[in-house]
């Protein structure tokens, strides 16, 4: 029986990246699968704006792996990175300096954990919204809502946990969001490093796009979905070290607070394009303009929960990321921000 491996990679199309993959099929099975079991292959960087058709080959390096539970045994979905035909990493490759600042940001023990917001389309409609020219009942009933008249595209979102957790994703959660069509999972967690909590999003993400083929149904990670008095669509990153989750910890936290407050345009730069229109301090948002943290404030830039000002340790909710940010850039400026690595 031949294996089937389904190389994805991040693409290079700006101002926000896409996520591609190819399959390539081995005639045998590979027995005691590791990652050197994935050899590195070739793509045609042209079609994916990371070459030139002249000088258009780009090597797809493996670095992570999860069994595929759409082809199921013996298939795998394998996350690789990309490089320049002569060895050097490619532009694009944001993973690359990730794993480079991890080097020395490794030893703080930082765990991330993302909610990622998307919105399900049925053609050029959000889903739930009426084929006519209107709109739905205003915002309320919808966030961890039950009902065919208050949530839509539930078969998507429980085939896509489904899969997630079959592929050995590091998923924590799922809910309803607050505009209606639209969802929230949960990746990453306790122990999630920053490398393999971006890369279960990536892969997760890659997944939500397969599954939604299956169904018809298209999900957008656009920060601004629908204009007008709807939420938006974000990726708070919660992140913490050991020494945030240590006694003492609120301290550190409240450090780190000011620090990326001192790194707001950075940070925003890396927090994905179309922000500003999501970040306008209504929807429980705070206005890219400016910068605050709070307790249980979700109006805020960074919110430290409840039970963390009790316990006096734990981790920060940084709210400003949007839903089509590259998990690997925002871990980059959490870490140089807070450990001062910049």
């Amino acid at each position: 029986m031949a294996t089937i491996a389904e190389y994805i990679w991040v693409d290079g199309t700006a101002p926000t990246a896409l996520v591609r993959s190819k399959t390539k099929i081995f005639p045998k099975d590979i027995e005691d699968v590791s990652l050197d079991s994935f050899p590195t292959w070739a793509f045609d960087g042209s079609s994916t704006a990371q070459a030139e058709g002249a000088d258009s080959d780009c090597i797809l390096k493996p670095v992570n792996y999860v069994p595929d539970p759409v082809r199921g045994a013996g298939a795998y979905l394998v996350m690789c990175e990309v490089f320049s035909p002569d060895g050097s990493v490619h532009p694009s490759n944001k993973r690359a300096a990730l794993r480079k600042l991890m080097e020395t940001a490794g030893k703080e023990e930082p765990w991330i954990a993302f909610e990622q917001e998307y919105t399900f389309f049925e053609g050029s409609k959000p889903l739930g919204f009426p084929a006519e020219r209107r709109y739905p009942a205003p915002q309320g009933p919808y966030y961890c809502g039950v009902g065919a008249d208050e949530v839509y595209g539930r078969e998507v979102v429980e085939e896509h946990m489904r899969v997630c957790l079959a592929a050995g994703i590091f998923l924590t959660g799922i809910n309803a969001e607050v505009m209606p069509g639209q969802w929230e999972f949960q990746c990453g967690g306790p122990g999630a490093d920053p490398l393999t909590a971006s890369d279960h999003l990536w892969l997760a993400r890659w997944l939500l796009y397969r599954v939604g083929e299956d169904y018809g149904i298209s999900a957008t990670l656009d920060p601004k979905p629908v204009p007008g008095d709807w939420n938006g669509a974000g990726m708070h990153t919660n992140y913490s070290t050991k020494a945030m989750r240590s006694d003492g910890g609120k301290a550190v936290i409240i450090e780190a607070c000011e620090r990326l407050g001192r790194k707001r345009e950075e940070c925003l730069a890396a927090y994905g394009a179309g922000n500003e229109a999501r970040l306008t301090g209504a929807h429980e948002t705070c206005s890219y303009k400016e910068f605050r943290y709070g307790i249980a404030d979700r109006t805020a830039s960074i919110r430290i929960p409840r039970l963390v000002e009790a316990e006096g340790r734990g981790y920060l909710e940084d709210r400003r990321p949007a839903a089509n940010a590259d998990p690997y850039e925002v871990c980059e400026v959490l870490l140089r921000a807070t450990l001062d690595l910049w």
